[in-house]
């Protein structure tokens, strides 16, 4: 059953970011098509919505639908995305979703993509961190996972990192967008925050 009226404190707030639920209105949407545009060459291997620039109409759509779920604390279709905000340049940085919400667990997963101006920076692996407290800690989860295709390398590295488990290797379970092959899928999750490196976050 779905919390509906469970209070969900944002923002989320880290050293050097804000993470916040999109705001409709195009704002964001202009945004998001201005990172996304630059970082195409990056995420379109694993992407297969970044084959192309998004256009800001459908991008507003989006949005919108995502806030929407967040209203009703579903991740269907969309997700729950929220947006990355680097402090010190107000810049839109990228998108940190939550996805698959089983509230009967509950569980949830969590994926990501960051404008290439600020690749190699640790942003990720921060933004990660901080919405995996918020998951055990204000939502009380039960179990975070994360998934990526096997030839993500650089994605693989954010949960391995962060201690993220191992859990599977799902063989010949999804389309490499890059090759247009069948390929693996890795499965990393967390059941708790033990390990979990520190980090100086909070919300609301």
């Amino acid at each position: 059953m779905r919390p509906i009226m469970m209070h969900f404190p944002m923002p989320i707030e880290t050293p050097r970011m804000i993470l916040r639920i999109p705001q409709m209105g195009y704002t964001d949407s202009y945004d998001y098509v201005e990172a996304a545009s630059e970082s195409l060459p990056e995420i379109s291997p694993w992407l297969s919505w970044a084959r192309y620039v998004p256009s800001v109409d459908s991008t507003e759509e989006y949005l919108r639908d995502s806030c929407a779920n967040w209203i009703v604390r579903t991740s269907t279709h969309v997700g729950m995305p929220l947006c990355i905000i680097d402090k010190e340049t107000s810049k839109f940085a990228g998108i940190i979703v939550m996805h698959s919400v089983n509230w009967d667990i509950p569980k949830i997963e969590i994926g990501y993509w960051l404008r290439s101006s600020f690749v190699h920076k640790g942003m990720i692996s921060e933004a990660v961190n901080a919405l995996t407290r918020y998951c055990f800690l204000v939502m009380g989860m039960k179990r975070v996972e994360i998934r990526c295709e096997i030839a993500n390398v650089r994605s693989r590295k954010v949960p391995e990192r962060l201690g993220f488990m191992l859990d599977a290797r799902m063989r010949n379970n999804q389309y490499s967008v890059k090759t247009g092959r069948i390929t693996d899928t890795l499965v990393y999750s967390r059941i708790d925050l033990e390990g979990l490196p520190p980090i100086d976050v909070r919300w609301g």
